[in-house]
């Protein structure tokens, strides 16, 4: 249940003016492309999946005792644990409970965020089996850019929780949450994995385990809306570029700690900070007949992270 991964040859820069986005070799089970990655630079890298199937996932599975906060802890290959913990129903007119997964790795082992990088695969995820879930929410906490040998990718390090609110169908029936998740684990090598837990949500306590879950929805980017965006931030279109370039500026007093951009199918961008709270967006990667604007998520990591959709101009404004 490994992924083994060769470089064949060094890539060519795809971006020269950042040396440190260029496409390098690959050391030998370092990292593994991505299959997006992969169709780019046919040749480049070479990957021999034994994925696991859904029976490996449910031998690894793990479950609870009626009134657990907890699931047991499930094993996977790569030396990663999983399990599922959360707090009581909320009250209110509309119960929520507040749950969690949690990813244990090796000290020197990552896993990725919803946008991988230049290497690596994100997260899947599957509810199915889960019993009076009208809807789960799958929430992913502000990345780290992580930088081995030359090669960056977007995710975790050491282990990560990812919150999950759920919303019953009734909440005065019980209520099983099912979670099915597939990531990479990687250090020397990359493995995937699959991994199963479930949980019977508690209606009431006290859960040991309620400061992690909080924690972990802390490092989820809140939403920031339109109004605010004109006041917390400033994008500049920079000309005599080959490829578009804009200049991102934080206005909003808190200190940041980097810049991630995702954009729509046939677009990849690259980010790097230049400065305090400023950046430079870069697109790598774009369609022969792009539009005159392409909406870009970004996420800007902190004490305080946000994340927002902003549409950047293709063509530098006119004086």
């Amino acid at each position: 249940m490994t992924i083994l991964c060769k470089s064949l040859s060094a890539a060519k820069s795809r971006f020269p003016a950042m040396p440190r986005l260029a496409n390098r070799v690959v050391p030998e089970g370092r990292f593994c492309q991505s299959p997006r990655a992969i169709v780019a630079m046919i040749g480049l890298i070479f990957c021999v999946a034994l994925v696991p199937s859904r029976s490996d996932a449910q031998a690894n599975a793990s479950s609870s005792p009626a009134g657990s906060f907890a699931s047991s802890w499930s094993t996977q290959a790569g030396g990663a644990q999983m399990r599922l913990i959360s707090l009581p129903l909320s009250s209110g007119s509309k119960p929520v409970y507040d749950a969690a997964v949690e990813v244990k790795l090796p000290a020197n082992a990552i896993t990725y965020w919803r946008e991988p990088g230049e290497a690596g695969v994100p997260p899947r995820f599957s509810f199915q089996g889960s019993e009076n879930v009208a809807h789960a929410n799958f929430l992913f906490p502000q990345p780290h850019r992580l930088s081995d040998d030359g090669i960056e990718a977007f995710g975790y390090r050491g282990g990560v929780t990812f919150p999950i609110r759920v919303i019953p169908v009734d909440a005065s029936k019980p209520t099983r949450l099912a979670l099915t998740l597939d990531y990479a684990v990687c250090d020397r090598i990359c493995v995937p994995v699959k991994g199963h837990a479930e949980l019977l949500l508690p209606r009431f306590g006290m859960s040991p385990d309620g400061a992690a879950i909080l924690a972990s929805e802390a490092r989820v980017p809140k939403l920031l809306p339109a109004p605010a965006q004109a006041k917390k931030i400033e994008i500049t279109r920079e000309a005599g570029q080959a490829k578009p370039h804009w200049r991102f500026v934080w206005r909003g007093g808190e200190p940041t700690t980097d810049l991630f951009a995702e954009g729509p199918e046939g677009w990849a961008f690259a980010t790097r900070k230049t400065g305090d709270n400023s950046y430079s967006i870069a697109a790598i990667e774009m369609p022969t007949a792009a539009p005159a604007t392409v909406p870009v998520k970004l996420t800007v990591t902190g004490p305080e992270p946000y994340e927002f959709v902003v549409p950047l101009a293709l063509a530098p404004r006119s004086q």
